[in-house]
């Protein structure tokens, strides 16, 4: 049977008349290293695709905004005919839109980097807006927070971070007004102070801020890039304030310092995975002098706590109320041991949250962990998700996450290895269960978390097993001597 071959002029000519229809309304397009442009014939800025390190990549990370009355738009367009001038040297693009009545907008756009400068006349209020693409990637449990966009205003040493939900939010002034999502920014300054509108609540989606004021001529600074702090410094030496900018600031410089070694260490593993399990390890090394003095008032809490025990035992089995409480003082004066000894050992958590955190807050905002596969797992800003299981359980969703398993697994297993020579076997048993109820709970607030958190968070357990097979194994050596 013969088949009639397609028609190829047909097809060609659907194919044209559905790029027509299905393509953007800009007029003017302008390409850079790091961004691509679109403009309407008057020079509103209608789309935007950032990409990060460089466009040229097929490895980039990126993020196309469009929104269909502008990204950028302005209140007091003229009507009639406008006119563009291009000029282009080495180091920018110059576009300059003529329009009636003397009024221009010039688009100064660098060929590398996320900096644009505006100048305008005769045009009013400016809008900077995002279309439904900057919205918060979808997630499921604790996952939600860090998904969140959110509106900023920068001025020297401080950042303050405003919810779109947030409502009676009035005008505000800052050096830098914009707004950002978990990898992106959208940053506006002007030559001049000014106040800005938000539009928040609940029936407002998406950002967007007006610029007031209707001077005749105005100069403006945008910022469309990522977050990442040599983008962000080579705009603005303020701008990188706005990373981590929830953490107090000694709390920020440990989340620079590791986002620092966790770039060296890539540079020379190559592998993004790789490198955040190396960093566990390096930062767990770094650490071992305060881990060893809170490893030993740990035992200094176990013997303390081995010695009272039988006389503590027999004071809460024979009194009650009033003198049970004085039996226990009493004993606490006789032993010579202060009746809070046993928050010594929590110095050893102490030492650990505030690099846990910054850990926590590096991991989060890190761009190049942005849609870079390692092992099973395709992203690792984004939970591992092994497979898509055909129900959906509340606050934890509908994919099946293997390494809060992994990680909790390990955890488990360094808990039950942990046998203190010093404790009883009844006091042993109770600080186990403690340490396995612990690990679920971290099950609990990891399984929704990112992939390369919980793979930071799991190494870090696998060195835990490692030294508890060792000091195991310490321990029989010396009770084989014994």
């Amino acid at each position: 049977m013969n088949s009639r071959p397609p028609n190829k002029f047909l097809s060609l000519l659907l194919w044209l008349l559905a790029s027509m229809l299905t393509s953007p309304a800009w007029a003017v397009e302008l390409a850079t290293e790091q961004l691509r442009l679109g403009f309407d014939d008057q020079g509103q800025l209608l789309s935007v695709t950032a990409c990060h390190p460089s466009c040229e990549l097929d490895s980039a990370r990126h993020i196309s905004l469009s929104h269909e009355t502008g990204l950028v738009s302005f209140a007091n367009l003229p009507e009639g005919q406008w006119e563009l001038n291009e000029k282009s040297v080495a180091a920018e693009h110059v576009l300059t839109f003529h329009g009636p009545e003397d009024s221009f907008l010039r688009w100064t756009v660098p060929a590398k980097g996320y900096g644009i400068e505006l100048s305008t006349q005769g045009l009013g209020e400016v809008s900077l807006q995002a279309g439904e693409s900057f919205r918060a990637r979808a997630a499921t449990g604790f996952g939600e927070w860090l998904e969140q966009v959110r509106y900023l205003a920068i001025d020297t040493g401080k950042v303050r971070q405003i919810s779109l939900d947030e409502t009676d939010i009035g005008e505000i002034a800052a050096e830098w007004v914009g707004f950002r999502s978990r990898f992106w920014a959208v940053l506006i300054t002007t030559d001049q102070p000014v106040a800005y509108s938000l539009q928040t609540g609940e029936a407002n989606p998406d950002p967007k801020l007006i610029r007031l004021g209707t001077e005749e001529n105005s100069s403006l600074q945008i910022y469309l890039g990522p977050v990442e702090r040599s983008a962000l410094a080579s705009v603005d030496e303020l701008l990188p304030n706005l990373m981590y900018a929830g953490l107090w600031f000694w709390l920020r410089w440990i989340c620079i310092f590791l986002a620092f070694l966790l770039g060296g260490i890539q540079s020379i593993v190559s592998v993004w995975g790789l490198a955040i399990m190396l960093l566990s390890l390096c930062v767990g090394f770094m650490m071992l002098p305060l881990s060893r003095i809170a490893d030993t008032l740990q035992q200094q809490v176990n013997r303390t706590e081995a010695r009272l025990a039988p006389e503590l035992a027999r004071i809460k089995k024979e009194f009650r109320g009033e003198v049970q409480a004085a039996k226990i003082i009493a004993l606490y004066k006789t032993e010579r041991v202060h009746p809070l000894y046993s928050l010594k050992s929590l110095l050893g958590v102490a030492v650990v949250i505030p690099v846990f955190i910054g850990a926590f807050d590096m991991l989060a905002e890190n761009i190049y962990l942005m849609n870079t596969p390692f092992l099973w797992v395709e992203d690792l800003s984004r939970p591992d998700e092994l497979f898509h299981m055909p129900v959906e359980i509340p606050f934890f969703g509908s994919g099946f996450n293997l390494l809060p398993w992994v990680m909790t697994g390990l955890s488990i297993w360094a808990s039950l290895l942990h046998q203190p020579l010093a404790l009883q076997a009844d006091l042993r048993q109770r600080q186990v269960r403690n340490m396995i109820l612990l690990a679920f709970a971290f099950f609990v607030l990891f399984y929704t978390f990112p992939a390369g958190m919980v793979l930071y968070w799991t190494t870090n357990n696998l060195i835990s097993v490692g030294k508890s097979l060792w000091a195991s194994l310490a321990a029989r050596r010396v009770q084989a001597s014994a």
